[in-house]
């Protein structure tokens, strides 16, 4: 029968049910009423009581500063920016590139055929922070050094490439990023195009003919080409995402083809215009974004209130210290031998910095321990959710909420121990997310730090909402 409890933890919703029904569907707790039938009672002889805490766990943390990131990423920055609200914001950045392994070109085409050398930088629509009709500059070089395996967004390229000799340089402004017209409405990206030296272009092909060895594997192309410096060489007030790099040779060849001239057939010949991929930015290959950003006042003004932070790229991260021991003390409190812990969730409220230049606030959020939070991005690992979880910020609710702690707080139960500070100690950071979906499966396949356009907002801790939720049987 249904017994209403008054003893416990507050405030709490219960519902007894059958224990075989009860563990099969944990969630009636939720709809449960006074005049609930006694249904189950002959299933067992007592009764499943699902209690839901969402009150009197406090969420302590303060910001902290992150001016060192692991900033290799296929996503790069690129631009400078300074905002009041923000900070001082100057990115660029350097990448290895993967070669093609096979140049699609006839053995016709001799070099003096090539007639342009492109390399095109894309930028998804709308990834795009500040003033797009600020006039740009942006250049281009040839790295000539390997860059370093162990790389942070505090790299100096200074000393890896020579500023005196440029590949390409682009002037530009980013409003073709912006546009809504029918012109721009189909393309995901807008590709930004600089021209280099048509001369390095010829030697790329002959460098394929003569010792095609060189485009076997990337490691090979690297000793021939370690790579690219991209910056912003002139301008303010702009910072772009830039999703990919790749590059093209065009070559000129003579074609024919029989048309019909005073009903004759004859030969005309014409000249056609084709293109081959060279190399491009990927995956497999090392890219790193170079960032420098220094604070506003205002932000660390905030921050020195005692307000809670959270802004990206390398400005401030969140710490926060979890109460698991409080929750497994009042668990062993009003659990007994036959217990089951349901889940454990934690939603946090945020405010939106308000600005004039389009920073807004990270989709997603990494809750790591702060113990594991270096290594995590360095063996680019995904959340596990027992040491690491992930949220998504929700626009209805206006607040991140991390769903699946189950684990998490089952093993320090389990343990038998008093909990070790360091497993109650969090770091939050902004993350960018891909999964995959198998099924009804949805797994977490990447998650680096979030360099796709800067962010900024602050965490209510004091409103955060933590619930925890266990089924205990309650023998008559």
């Amino acid at each position: 029968m249904y017994r209403p409890q008054s003893k416990g933890m507050t405030p709490k919703l219960k519902a007894a049910i059958g224990l075989g029904a009860a563990m099969a569907l944990p969630i009636l707790a939720t709809s449960c009423e006074d005049n609930l039938s006694d249904i189950g009672n002959s299933l067992a002889k007592g009764e499943v009581v699902i209690s839901i805490d969402s009150v009197g766990f406090k969420l302590n943390g303060h910001s902290v500063e992150a001016p060192v990131i692991d900033s290799r990423s296929t996503t790069n920055l690129l631009g400078r920016l300074s905002v009041p609200e923000y900070g001082d914001l100057q990115c660029s950045f350097v990448s290895r590139l993967m070669c093609v392994s096979e140049l699609n070109i006839p053995d016709s085409i001799i070099s003096d055929s090539i007639c342009s050398y492109r390399m095109t930088l894309n930028i998804p629509r709308g990834q795009i922070t500040g003033d797009t009709l600020a006039p740009q500059q942006l250049s281009v070089y040839k790295l000539t050094r390997q860059l370093p395996d162990s790389i942070t967004n505090l790299f100096d390229a200074t000393g890896y490439y020579d500023p005196s000799k440029p590949l390409g340089v682009k002037s530009f402004t980013a409003s073709a990023v912006a546009m809504k017209d029918s012109a721009f409405s189909k393309l995901t990206t807008i590709p930004l195009s600089v021209e280099l030296p048509i001369a390095d272009g010829r030697q790329i092909l002959e460098e394929y003919r003569t010792n095609p060895a060189t485009f076997a594997w990337p490691s090979s192309f690297a000793k021939y080409f370690p790579g690219i410096y991209v910056e912003n060489s002139f301008g303010n007030g702009c910072v772009i995402n830039i999703s990919s790099v790749n590059t093209q040779l065009f070559y000129k060849h003579r074609l024919s083809k029989k048309v019909l001239v005073d009903s004759i057939y004859v030969d005309k010949v014409y000249t056609k215009i084709d293109s081959v991929p060279v190399f491009g930015s990927a995956p497999e290959v090392l890219s790193s974004n170079n960032i420098r950003l220094i604070p506003s006042t205002a932000v660390t003004g905030a921050v020195s209130d005692g307000e809670v932070i959270l802004q990206s790229p390398a400005g401030y991260n969140v710490e926060i210290s979890f109460p698991a021991q409080e929750i497994i003390d009042q668990y062993r409190e009003q659990s007994g031998n036959m217990s089951v812990v349901n889940n454990l969730t934690l939603s946090i409220p945020v405010e939106h910095t308000s600005n004039k230049f389009g920073i807004t606030m990270p989709p997603n959020l990494l809750l790591i321990k702060s113990s594991e939070l270096a290594e995590f991005f360095e063996k680019n690992k995904v959340p596990d959710d027992k040491s690491s979880f992930w949220g998504s910020y929700s626009s209805s609710t206006k607040s991140y909420s991390f769903t699946s702690m189950r684990e998490y707080i089952v093993d320090l139960i389990e343990s038998g121990q008093k909990v070790d500070e360091k497993d109650m100690q969090f770091t939050i950071v902004p993350v960018a997310i891909t999964t995959e979906t198998s099924g009804s499966t949805m797994m977490v396949t990447s998650c680096v730090p979030y360099l796709a356009r800067p962010t900024l907002c602050s965490l209510k801790l004091n409103d955060a909402m933590i619930k925890f939720t266990f089924s205990r049987e309650q023998i008559d």
